[in-house]
């Protein structure tokens, strides 16, 4: 993991993005119906400074979506390539977020992930995440960025 950089991404990551995105969510999207299409809008966030991937080799093998929504900071998606699950892309993407918001002058951050992903919860939870609200399957969470 001492080898990976995260940078912001740029119109040529566009596809790798995507794939990424795809792969990290095929096991869910086979089990989870209602789960939306959730490589959709990649060019248009890309182009909103809104996504930031993590490189190492020269490969993308995770990336997070996300950025300032009313007065939060908002984790829209964070994705790890599978064969590269476990190695600390995730953790360190979401310790990026919790600088970013900071940069940003923002103290909370906020997210949504499914109930029946529970591992996210529980990751999240471990970074200093709780949750607020549950509505459905939707699980709500916030966390502070002065932990």
């Amino acid at each position: 993991m001492s080898d990976v950089i995260i940078r912001s991404a740029v119109h040529g990551d566009i596809e790798a993005v995507e794939a990424v995105i795809s792969r990290a969510y095929a096991p869910w999207l086979a089990k989870i119906a209602e789960l939306p299409d959730v490589a959709a809008g990649v060019p248009e966030d890309i182009a909103d400074c809104r996504v930031w991937v993590a490189v190492e080799a020269q490969e993308i093998r995770g990336c997070l979506i996300g950025g300032p929504e009313s007065g939060r900071w908002h984790v829209a998606n964070v994705a790890v390539a599978p064969d590269h699950g476990g190695k600390g892309v995730g953790r360190a993407l979401m310790a990026f977020a919790v600088d970013q918001a900071r940069r940003e002058g923002l103290r909370e951050m906020a997210l949504a992930t499914h109930r029946d992903m529970p591992g996210n919860v529980n990751l999240y939870e471990r970074l200093g995440w709780v949750v607020t609200d549950e509505s459905g399957n939707k699980i709500m969470m916030k966390r502070r960025t002065d932990l």
